[in-house]
Order: C-alpha cells, then structure tokens, then sequence
C-alpha cells in the first residue's frame, strides 16, 4: 500500500501504529516494519517506557522524519511545574526530536487541568511540538481544554465497538477535532461480537479489519498494536472498502456504558463527567 492510500483526519494519518506494550529491539523491530509496509503514524508515551526504542526504530526505518507523524504523551507523574519540560524534553531527546503530537495522558486534578494545558501550550510554543492535544478527557474536560488551547489537536480515548462513546464523540464533532482511538478492536474481545463476526463472514474479512473499518468510517483516527506483518498489513486493507450504513449501525448498537476495558482507580467516577 502506498502511504497516499492512509487518508488525513485533521491532518493525522487515520491508522497509525500503537506501541504499547512493545518494548526494546521488540518496539524497535515493530516500528521499523510497519513504516515499511507504508505507516507513518507512530503513537507513544513517558508512561509506556519505550519512547528510547520507538526513536531508534524512527531512525532506522529509511524514512525522512518530516514524512512521519509521530505521537507521545506528558506521564501523570510529570504534570507539574517541576517536572514537565524537563521530560518533555527527555522525551524528544529519546525520540530523536519534536513529536509531530504531544498529548497530556490523564487528565489531572479539576484545580490543575487549566495550568497543565498552559504547561502543554508552552511546550508547542518553544518547539516541542507541532501539535498538542490531550487523552481520556471527559465531554466536559474537552470543551474546557479547547476553551484553554485553540487549535486543540485531538483527544485520544479508549474507542472500539463494545463501549458507547456517543457523547463524547458528538462534544469532538461539535468542537471540530477528532478522537484518536486506543485499544480500538478491545483487546480481542471486539473481534468476537457475533454482529462484527457476521458481517466479517458475509464480506469476507477479517473481523479486525471490519471492527477498524467501522472506526475510520466515522472520522476517528486508529491506533492498533500489533507486532506481526500480517496483521499489520491486513490493518492497512481497511482502506480498500466501505461498510453499508446497515452494519456501521449494527456495530454502533453493540456499545454500553460499561463496556469500557481500561479504567484507572483515578479516573473512578469521573468518567461521565
């Protein structure tokens, strides 16, 4: 596949790789075969412990770095005055320079969102960054943050079929920016719905391709990792066909409020903030 074939979402490629939990010569080897199949959107964080790994895979991969879109994230811990531009700074030395996109992970105390957006600005504004958003901000979190920070560049959530995020999809339309989805097929668990099953059978593809398909039809970006070619490679096919408006609602309705598959003890009852 060409990288042409991989449309922009507000200016990022709309399937990238995640990296989580891949890590050394493993992250490395990842990065490098999947720029080489025709990615170029990489995603990773402080918090993953890899970023050292994801920057070596950048500067093997044989691709001029200003042809990558490259993501990572402000760790929990690092969102405060002492510590931020310091490792952001750590982050973009691991990395080999700027990300394309810095994103604030978790979002912090109520009393702290306002100045960890004005710490993340101040990273884009002194180089860092090209582009700076945040991740697993609730309706509310968001509308405060694009408030905060104009030309917000994304929220990166938790998005796949077995989770409703109905809401916060609709606060992203209305504020024109999109959501990145990590963990998009659930971990597997996605894969094993009988309503993707069924129209993965009837178009003959993989339930993986059908569950990423159902994603990027709807103006959300995919992030999915995995370590092998194959995969990889099928991921990219999502790209070569469309899903009837019947089976995009199909797999809309699968999605509860309790579907959700990663929920930290700090985000207890925040999440329908």
């Amino acid at each position: 596949m060409s990288t042409s074939s991989i449309p922009l979402l507000h200016g990022i490629p709309a399937l990238g790789l995640g990296t989580y939990p891949l890590m050394d010569q493993q992250c490395t080897d990842t990065v490098r075969m999947a720029v080489d199949l025709g990615y170029r959107h990489i995603d990773t964080a402080q918090m993953y412990g890899n970023e050292k790994a994801v920057g070596k895979g950048i500067a093997g991969c044989g691709v001029a770095r200003d042809a990558l879109f490259i993501t990572t994230k402000v760790d929990p811990s690092n969102c405060n005055a002492a510590q931020f531009s310091d490792s952001v700074k750590q982050s973009m030395d691991d990395l080999g320079g700027p990300a394309d996109l810095l994103l604030i992970h978790w979002p912090p105390a109520d009393d702290q969102i306002d100045d960890m957006l004005d710490l993340l600005k101040a990273e884009q504004l002194r180089g860092m960054a090209r582009r700076v958003g945040v991740s697993n901000f609730t309706p509310r979190m968001l509308r405060r943050a694009a408030q905060r920070i104009a030309g917000l560049a994304c929220n990166q959530v938790e998005f796949h079929p077995l989770i409703d995020q109905g809401v916060l999809k609709a606060t992203a339309d209305e504020l024109g920016l999109p959501l990145v989805a990590y963990s998009p097929i659930a971990r597997g668990k996605a894969l094993q719905h009988p309503a993707v099953t069924e129209i993965a059978a009837r178009l003959s593809r993989p339930p993986s391709e059908i569950v990423l398909r159902w994603i990027v039809q709807q103006g959300v970006v995919a992030i999915p990792m995995t370590s092998k070619r194959e995969n990889a490679a099928s991921n990219l096919r999502i790209f070569e066909f469309t899903l009837a408006d019947a089976d995009m609602s199909a797999i809309s309705a699968i999605g509860t409020a309790a579907g959700r598959t990663i929920s930290p003890g700090w985000m207890a009852g925040r999440w329908n903030d």
